[in-house]
């Protein structure tokens, strides 16, 4: 896995021998929280919502360029169609109480005409998250991916509410996922339309 020029903070892995174009559908498996060390105990109720946000959000990245198939789709034949397993590693829960004097200075700061650039909430939240997507039928990892997501000072109502950054680092990571795949597509692409005789 290697930093990529345009996500920095991001590790990604492409097969050297992925060919995107002979896929068309995607089994998307339950996502899982998997916490590393230090991630906070999440409640019962918390884990399954935002493991829940984080599939539909992969579920709608992905649903742009393949077909979302269930897994029994693929119970006799996976030709075809690529498997994305994803785990949330770790979830920052954003804190109002500690959140709200910066916010609210920044904003008055901002009234009064100040230059000041906004002040960093410290407890912003965000969430950290692995992604592998397999050729369904051989197993083959084609792309794997881990990355995290904190909350930035320009959006307020993410200070307030406890998962909103999480789920805005969800959106990140799945839209980083599908943004690899069409990149691959149109490489392979324009790779044919260099072959095809004049």
């Amino acid at each position: 896995m290697a930093h990529q020029k345009n996500h920095t903070r991001d590790l990604v892995y492409v097969s050297p021998k992925i060919d995107v174009t002979k896929y068309h559908f995607v089994v998307v498996d339950p996502v899982v929280w998997h916490p590393v060390a230090k991630a906070p105990k999440l409640k019962p109720q918390v884990e399954a919502r935002m493991t829940q946000a984080f599939h539909d959000e992969l579920g709608k990245a992905l649903g742009h360029d393949f077909q979302i198939v269930s897994a029994d789709n693929c119970a006799t034949s996976c030709a075809g169609t690529i498997r994305v397993r994803a785990a949330i590693t770790n979830i920052r829960r954003s804190k109002w109480y500690y959140n709200a004097i910066p916010v609210v200075v920044g904003f008055a700061a901002g009234a009064a005409g100040g230059g000041l650039p906004p002040i960093p909430p410290p407890f912003p939240g965000g969430a950290s998250e692995e992604l592998v997507a397999t050729d369904a039928e051989t197993g083959e990892t084609l792309i794997a991916i881990a990355t995290y997501n904190n909350g930035m000072p320009w959006n307020p109502l993410g200070q307030w509410l406890p998962y909103a950054h999480a789920k805005r680092a969800f959106h990140l990571a799945s839209q980083l996922l599908d943004e690899e795949f069409r990149k691959i597509k149109k490489d392979e692409n324009t790779q044919l339309a260099s072959q095809q005789p004049s």
